[in-house]
């Protein structure tokens, strides 16, 4: 399975033994995205007992994760919540799980399902995209060969970002990582890779 990304917030409800549990996806892609989330979250509902979440986010090209349990027993509430995360594969994701006291006790094992469901809820509702890495990488063709980089482009799904004219064609695209080696393989032996950098 790819990681994948989330393409929108969504919400979703779940009722255990009274308790009202409210779950919330937000795409996060930095940690300052997920702080102010946090806030907005965390004031709107003010009301609560827990605000638990936890979240996957690629910062610097390492997955950063974290939960928290808002106050409920210890590994009960964000915990299971990241495991569905990280289950999913999911990334630049926080999903938060707020959660209304109904007056009857769930004990530990009952915290987990229910937050742990919520967050499963959640996932299996909203929607989803593979995330795909992509990379920016200068180019050198003969000035002939500019129509056929507008044609592989097209093929390839490339962006041309930039172009410098001078005794050859300097261009800088972006490109999906999985269409680069076969992009390199239709490409003539005129044309030179200068640099690879990833995005």
């Amino acid at each position: 399975m790819s990681p994948r990304i989330l393409l929108k917030s969504h919400r979703t409800e779940l009722v255990e033994k009274n308790s009202r549990f409210i779950g919330i996806g937000c795409i996060s892609q930095s940690l300052n995205e997920f702080k102010l989330h946090k806030e907005t979250i965390e004031t709107e509902y003010a009301d609560s007992n827990h605000v638990a979440f936890a979240y996957r986010i690629l910062e610097n090209s390492t997955p950063q994760t974290r939960f928290y349990d808002a106050g409920e027993p210890s590994g009960t509430a964000g915990k299971p919540i990241l495991m569905h995360i990280e289950g999913n594969e999911l990334l630049n994701v926080t999903l938060f799980v707020v959660r209304y006291f109904g007056g009857i006790k769930l004990g530990a094992g009952g915290l987990v399902k229910a937050y742990g469901n919520t967050a499963r809820q959640l996932i299996q509702e909203a929607s989803w995209a593979d995330y795909i890495v992509y990379r920016e990488i200068w180019l050198n063709l003969p000035y002939s060969e500019q129509n056929r980089l507008e044609y592989l482009a097209k093929k390839h799904a490339i962006d041309i970002l930039e172009r410098r004219f001078s005794e050859t064609v300097l261009c800088l695209i972006r490109i999906a990582e999985p269409e680069l080696e076969p992009l390199k393989s239709r490409l003539p032996n005129t044309w030179i890779f200068t640099a690879v950098k990833v995005e």
